[in-house]
């Protein structure tokens, strides 16, 4: 598997922002440890963009195009009060992809769920009791939507109409 950099100009089959060495850069500077090799460190950029792709719906503007791979690059997008040319990839995006990839170590960035609503189960002296709504599991990313917030739609911005 190879990793394919979105460089803002619509590269076909995409699949991240950034090169293993960014990453590599990104998390030594942070003093973050990192799988040995490449192809492991790739997995987790995979893992990183999907969750990134999975906010896709909350971002601010519209693809370029319809068939591009991966949610940049976008017209429309304003960051710190400024617009964002169509054909560059913001660097907050980029530090959410990294901080995404980290995180995925320790945790799945997008889980599928099943909620069990059973109060008492009893199978020989093995029991198991849940609380009304069942059993859930969330996370925090918060050191990823630090980077991601400014590129996602402010849903607290006041529209005059």
């Amino acid at each position: 598997m190879a990793l394919i950099v979105e460089d803002g100009s619509n590269v076909s089959g995409s699949n991240t922002y950034n090169t293993d060495a960014e990453l590599q850069a990104y998390a030594l500077a942070r003093g973050y440890t990192l799988p040995a090799t490449e192809t492991d460190r790739d997995i987790l950029q995979i893992k990183a963009m999907d969750f990134i792709n999975y906010n896709e719906p909350d971002m601010q503007g519209y693809r370029v195009t319809s068939d591009q791979s991966v949610s940049f690059p976008r017209t429309g997008v304003v960051v710190n009060s400024f617009l964002i040319e169509s054909d560059q990839i913001p660097d907050t995006l980029k530090k959410a992809q990294n901080e995404a990839a980290i995180a995925s170590q320790t945790v799945d960035l997008l889980t599928n769920e099943s909620i069990s609503n059973v109060q008492k189960e009893k199978v020989d002296v093995i029991e198991k009791s849940y609380f009304k709504g069942g059993n859930k599991t969330s996370i925090t990313l918060d050191t990823v939507y630090n980077y991601l917030s400014p590129v996602l739609n402010d849903v607290n911005k006041l529209v005059r109409t």
